[in-house]
Order: C-alpha cells, then structure tokens, then sequence
C-alpha cells in the first residue's frame, strides 16, 4: 500500500505544470516566440544558425564552421558532410527533371503527377538525373553535386547543369 501511495503522489508530482512553464496558446509562450522571431537571419536559433532561402523564410545551415553554406537535403550525389568538401558543383536540379524523357512524357500526355503513372515516371526521371549527375561529378573531379549550394565568400562554385543535359 505503501508503494502505491508513493507512486501515486511521484506521477502527481510530474503531471503538474512547473509555475514558470506557460500553458500553450498563452501570452506568456507568444512573447516567447516573438523574442525568437526578433532575431536575425543567420542569428543562432537554438542549435540551429540560420540562413535565408530565396523565399526569404528561415532554414538551418548544415555547413557552419565550413566555406559553404548548405542544407544536407539538398545533396544529390557524392560526399553530404559539408566539413569534407573540397570541390563540390551546384546543378539546376529542375530544369535537368524537365529535360528528361519521362518529365517531357508526362507533360506531353498530361500525366498527373499524383498517379501511379505519374509516380513511376518521376522515379525514373529522378533516377536518370542522379545516374548523369554522379556520371559528371566523377569525369569532372567534383566532390559532390547539389541542388543548392553557395561559397561564403560569394565566390562561384560550378554549374555542370549543361553537361548533365548532354548526359541524359
């Protein structure tokens, strides 16, 4: 009877709200976001520093403490760490999808791109342009290819959207 009681009072204990802690939807917890909101894009946001993207919404940057600012998600082949980069190439990752046969198939035929047809093609599409991307980032000597990737101090990396064309 003893433990039970014990027990009983340990989970009452835990499922009582802290008194510094703001139920949600407070004004407490909005002051909190809008102090958050007041920082600066590339300001440290918890464990993230962010960067604007072209829609000038706040994203993490996975390449801190590197020549290169870049989101992991956005690697297509080749290395993904960005403190290991050496060489890396940016491509026009939708104009390579358009220049594909499935992609050119299905804006011919008016494909939905939600059915099973449309899945399919797209799947073959992708995978055609990451067979072509690792082709040239290899001929070339790239490290890796992204979709999106700049230097920090604005240099250019290189564009091998042409010879990916010429590939596909």
């Amino acid at each position: 009877m003893q433990i039970i009681l014990s027990f009983a009072a340990a989970m009452a204990l835990f499922a009582t709200p802290a008194p510094d802690t703001a139920p949600p939807n407070s004004p407490a917890q909005a002051s909190a976001s809008v102090e958050l909101a007041g920082n600066p894009i590339g300001a440290p946001v918890g464990d993230f520093a962010c960067t604007a993207d072209s829609g000038g919404a706040a994203r993490p940057d996975d390449g801190r403490g590197t020549p290169y600012v870049v989101t992991k998600t956005n690697n297509i082949c080749g290395l993904d760490e960005p403190r290991q980069l050496t060489n890396p190439a940016v491509v026009d990752y939708d104009a390579l999808l358009e220049a594909t046969p499935e992609r050119k198939k299905m804006k011919k035929d008016k494909i939905d791109p939600t059915s099973s047809e449309g899945i399919t093609l797209m799947t073959k599409a992708r995978a055609r342009v990451l067979k072509a991307c690792e082709s040239v980032r290899a001929s070339h000597g790239h490290c890796s290819v992204w979709k999106v990737i700049k230097r920090r101090d604005k240099r250019a990396v290189d564009d091998i959207t042409d010879e990916v064309k010429r590939q596909l």
